[in-house]
C-alpha cells in the first residue's frame, strides 16, 4: 500500500534544516527541554514503559532532533521531534541520547512537530484540532495554506478546527475514544452546549453510528424548529378565529396543516339549530 504524502514531508523539512552535515550527537538528557509546541497531551504509560525496555535492551536506534536554546547564556537544547523517544530514554535510566541538531525557527518547528505526529497517526482529534487552531493564532495564516503545509485538504482542516467548540466534556469523550469525529460532528449543528452535551451521552449510551448521529441532530433541530414556529402560528390562529367568531355570530375553528404544496387546512363554523344555520349561510352569501 503507498504511505499517504503529507505536505512537504517530514524528511525534507528535516534535511533543510540541518547544522553541523547532520551528524549524530550524544547529548545530556538534562539539557533538553521539551518541544513547546508538541500537539501530543496524552503519552500512554504502558506504551513508554515498553518502550523504554527496547531502549535498555537495544538503545535509542533513531536519534531525537533537537535546536539550540539559549538559556540565559547557556547553550541548551529543545526537542524537535521524538518526544515518545527522550520520554522512554529517562524511564530507562539513560544519561544521554542520540540527536540530530537543526536550525528551525518557531513557526517550523510547531510544524514538523505537528507534521510528525500526524505521519505516525497518533494524535488524538481533539489534539490535532488543537493544534491546528494554536498554529493558525500564533501565525496567522489561510486555512489553505494550513492544509497545504499539512498534506490535507482545505475542508478536512474547517471540520478538525469546528472541533474545538464542543464542550469540554464532549471533548474528553472524543480522547477517550467513546467518539469518534464522524459521530460528533453532528453535535455541532445544535445550538447550545447543553444540546450537544445531551445529544453526545445520547450516542455514547446507544452506540449510535455517525449515520444514526446524523439523522438523530437532524430530528432534534426539526423538532425544535416547529416547536417555536407553532407556537406563533396558534396565537395567530386564535385571533383569526375570535375575529370571525365575531363577525358571524359563531364559535369559528381553524385547522392548519403544512404540507409538500405548502400550508392548507379548514375553516369550520359550528351551528346549533336550523335557524342559526341559515342565519350563518345567508351571512356568508352577502
Amino acid at each position: 500500500m503507498t504511505k499517504k504524502k503529507l505536505g512537504r514531508g517530514l524528511g525534507s523539512l528535516l534535511e533543510s534544516a540541518l547544522d553541523e552535515g547532520g551528524k549524530v550527537i550524544e547529548l545530556d538528557l538534562s539539557k533538553i527541554h521539551p518541544n513547546p509546541w508538541q500537539p501530543r497531551r496524552e503519552f500512554k504509560e504502558e506504551a513508554l514503559q515498553s518502550l523504554a525496555a527496547s531502549i535498555k535492551d537495544k538503545g535509542v536506534i533513531q536519534p531525537v532532533t533537537v535546536r539550540y536554546r539559549d538559556e540565559d547564556g547557556n547553550f541548551e537544547y529543545e526537542l524537535v521531534t521524538g518526544e515518545r523517544r527522550y520520554r522512554a530514554a529517562k524511564l530507562a535510566g539513560l544519561k544521554t541520547i542520540p540527536a540530530i541538531l537543526t536550525s528551525y525557527d518557531n513557526q517550523a518547528m510547531a510544524e514538523v512537530a505537528l507534521i510528525e505526529n500526524l505521519q505516525r497517526e497518533n494524535l488524538n482529534p481533539i489534539e490535532e484540532s488543537e493544534a491546528y487552531e494554536k498554529l493558525l493564532q500564533s501565525y496567522p495564516m489561510k486555512q489553505e495554506t494550513l492544509a497545504e503545509k499539512m498534506g490535507k485538504s482545505r475542508p478536512y482542516i474547517t471540520n478538525m478546527l469546528r472541533l474545538s467548540a464542543l464542550p469540554a466534556e464532549v471533548k474528553q469523550m472524543v480522547r477517550d475514544g467513546q467518539l469518534t469525529v464522524g459521530q460528533v460532528r453532528p453535535v455541532l449543528a445544535l445550538a447550545t452546549e447543553a444540546e450537544q452535551l445531551a445529544m453526545a451521552r445520547q450516542i455514547v449510551q446507544e452506540g449510535l453510528s455517525a449515520r444514526k448521529s446524523e439523522e438523530l441532530a437532524k430530528q432534534k433541530k426539526e423538532h425544535k424548529k416547529p416547536a417555536k414556529e407553532d407556537k406563533q402560528v396558534a396565537e395567530y390562529l386564535h385571533s383569526i378565529e375570535e375575529k370571525l367568531g365575531l363577525s358571524v355570530g359563531s364559535k369559528v375553528r381553524i385547522k392548519w396543516k403544512q404540507s409538500k404544496q405548502g400550508h392548507k387546512g379548514t375553516i369550520s363554523i359550528a351551528f346549533k339549530s336550523e335557524e342559526e344555520f341559515e342565519r350563518i349561510t345567508e351571512l356568508l352569501n352577502r
